[in-house]
């Protein structure tokens, strides 16, 4: 199980970044934002886990169900948020192998008709 340590380090190998000031600045936040995550001081927002998730290339689901079980309480809910993260990890490596029926049958009607959905 991933740690919120651990997505902070691979957002930061992702844009590059030297340090924690260079990395609060990709996820448009302030450095003692990144400071307090890495406490434990506090927990990142919806939108900056979206953007860890964009970042990383790790299922929001996931990245949200890491945050969550950081904040839950007891040994219940963080077992709960440890079955959400890891049912994002099996359906994002299940789609990503098999792809979307529904995306791949669009792509072939397309083709067909010259006609495309947006």
């Amino acid at each position: 199980m991933s740690t919120i340590d651990e997505l902070l380090d691979a957002a930061k190998v992702a844009v590059k970044a030297s340090n924690d000031t260079e990395l609060a600045k990709a996820l448009g936040i302030r450095p003692a934002a990144v400071s307090n995550y890495r406490r434990g001081v506090s927990l990142p927002n919806a939108v900056v886990c979206a953007t860890l998730a964009g970042l990383t290339g790790r299922p929001l689901a996931r990245v949200i169900g890491i945050v969550g079980e950081e904040r839950a309480v007891s040994s219940d809910e963080k077992a709960v948020w440890r079955r959400l993260a890891a049912t994002a990890m099996v359906l994002a490596i299940a789609i990503g192998i098999g792809g979307t029926p529904t995306a791949a049958m669009a792509s072939q009607n397309s083709a067909k008709t010259g006609m495309y959905i947006m």
